[in-house]
């Protein structure tokens, strides 16, 4: 009996270790700006229970409408993403949604360099 619950209060320690050990990182890693707007998140598994199962537009143009942003002070993309992205985690993984044309042009077509996820290569900025 001492036993089982000595490995009980032994997991535990170590899940609030961990789960802490992940929360601090992910604090330091975000550094920057906010996250766009989104759902409340539980703690372990994010948004995986508003994560859409059948008919995701629809789903994500009403999590957009609801959660849009409402204060441009914080703001710095523009008065036309104003509500049309949407934030949500899922297992620690952020998951951004763009729900209308001009977010998708204004983020991925003007400012691609930004988001993309290819590392610099030497060999280009050695010749250039």
């Amino acid at each position: 009996m001492l036993i089982s619950l000595i490995t009980a209060i032994d997991y535990l320690a170590l899940s609030a270790f961990l789960y802490t050990l992940f929360a601090f990182r992910d604090h330091r890693r975000r550094r920057g700006f906010p996250y766009p707007p989104g759902p409340p998140s539980w703690p372990v598994i994010g948004n995986l229970l508003d994560v859409p199962k059948l008919s995701p537009w629809l789903a994500y143009a009403n999590m957009s409408k609801k959660y849009g942003r409402t204060d441009l002070s914080s703001l710095n993309l523009g008065l036309c993403l104003l509500g049309d992205v949407v934030c949500f985690q899922v297992f620690g993984q952020v998951v951004v949604v763009l729900c209308s044309i001009t977010a998708i042009k204004d983020l991925l077509e003007k400012r691609g360099e930004l988001y993309a996820d290819r590392s610099p290569f030497p060999i280009f900025e050695m010749f250039a």
